[in-house]
């Protein structure tokens, strides 16, 4: 990824951040410091669900996933990496995937007051990559992928 990507996502993360601080003191000047206490909670569960991304690939691999998990959310999505390990993600830059799917996919899911979870296992099949998707709202489902190399 080129530095204009990596900057792009800091300046994302950035400005997520101080959305989250906001939320945050907002709480705390309604003086509702349980609600505060469970927004913080559920931002540190994100970030733990997120931390496969950086703890399973190397810098450019981590990126790219990290990117799509950004832009799943533009799509009011949150993407969980359920397995991510050692793959050919070359073929899914090249396919802008799993956004791709992503993006297909939302269509099909109603509106709903809280974002769509989906998570993600990624498996390298020696040929290619298997992308196995699943949600339980609004009713369990899957959808399965296969990009041949």
């Amino acid at each position: 990824m080129e530095t204009k990507g990596a900057i792009d996502i800091l300046k994302r993360v950035r400005h997520d951040f101080g959305n989250y601080l906001q939320v945050i003191l907002g709480y705390i000047d309604l003086q509702r410091p349980e609600q505060a206490r469970d927004y913080i909670l559920g931002l540190v569960e994100d970030l733990a669900s997120e931390r496969i991304v950086f703890d399973n690939l190397e810098g450019e691999a981590a990126l790219y996933f990290y990117q799509q998990l950004l832009m799943a959310r533009d799509l009011g999505i949150i993407l969980k990496y359920k397995k991510l390990g050692p793959i050919s993600w070359s073929v899914l830059q090249g396919n802008n995937e799993p956004f791709s799917t992503l993006e297909s996919l939302s269509r099909k899911f109603p509106v709903m007051e809280d974002d769509q979870v989906v998570d993600l296992s990624l498996y390298d099949t020696g040929d290619g990559v298997k992308m196995l998707f699943e949600w339980q709202q609004p009713e369990p489902g899957q959808w399965e992928l296969f990009l041949r190399s």
